[in-house]
């Protein structure tokens, strides 16, 4: 009996692809941040941008690589072969 089921063949997910989509995971969590605790972080968030010399956008993809676990290193490329 046939399914009707085509597969197409893959690689194996590149670093970068791995972050994208934890990067996305991270949004629709953010989106569940109740907007009366947000206030609670602005100190913070400021102590962070000026860390990072004003740069606002700079110190959002830090705390979103913090988020998302890939924050202490550099992702190596995955072999094509054995992943």
């Amino acid at each position: 009996m046939k399914a009707g089921i085509v597969f197409s063949k893959i690689g194996v997910p590149q670093p970068e692809q791995v972050i994208k989509a934890s990067s996305k995971g991270v949004i629709e969590n953010l989106k569940e941040v109740n907007a009366k605790v947000v206030p609670l972080f602005e100190e913070a968030a400021d102590e962070l941008i000026k860390i990072n010399g004003g740069d606002a956008k700079k110190s959002l993809c830090q705390a979103l690589a913090l988020l998302s676990g890939h924050h202490k290193e550099e992702m190596q490329a995955r072999s094509l072969l054995n992943g």
